[in-house]
């Protein structure tokens, strides 16, 4: 096993790592239950949501982070993800602007946060 030669610090440290992943997961399938089934969004399309929600303004680095968990991605491929959730979520007046040369931002965010209930869950 690789974990014989790690110190115990290491593996405090990497325990401690998967706890945070496992609430981190816990308040996404949370947050993902409160988004409506009819959106139809895919896992990445809610992750990429659930970021809008999060966040003041999503830049296309962090876009990427959440797509793919690393910004060595073309920049067109958030844009398709945007421009799918775009079209998935407008007919329910979600409104999401494209913020020139720096990323994305939902029109009312906090509205949508307490409107779907998600103000209760962590991110």
């Amino acid at each position: 096993m690789e974990f014989v030669n790690e110190t115990k610090e290491a593996l405090v440290a990497r325990v401690g790592a998967l706890e945070q992943r496992f609430v981190e997961l816990r308040n996404s399938m949370r947050a993902s239950a409160a988004l409506p089934a009819n959106w139809r969004l895919t896992p990445k399309e809610r992750d990429l949501f659930l970021s809008l929600l999060a966040n003041d303004t999503v830049t296309k680095e962090m876009a990427m982070l959440v797509l793919y968990g690393t910004e060595d991605r073309p920049d067109h491929s958030v844009a398709m993800f945007m421009s799918r959730i775009r079209s998935k979520t407008e007919p329910h007046s979600v409104k999401i602007e494209t913020i020139n040369r720096t990323g994305y931002r939902l029109v009312d965010r906090l509205v949508w946060t307490k409107t779907l209930k998600l103000d209760a869950v962590e991110h």
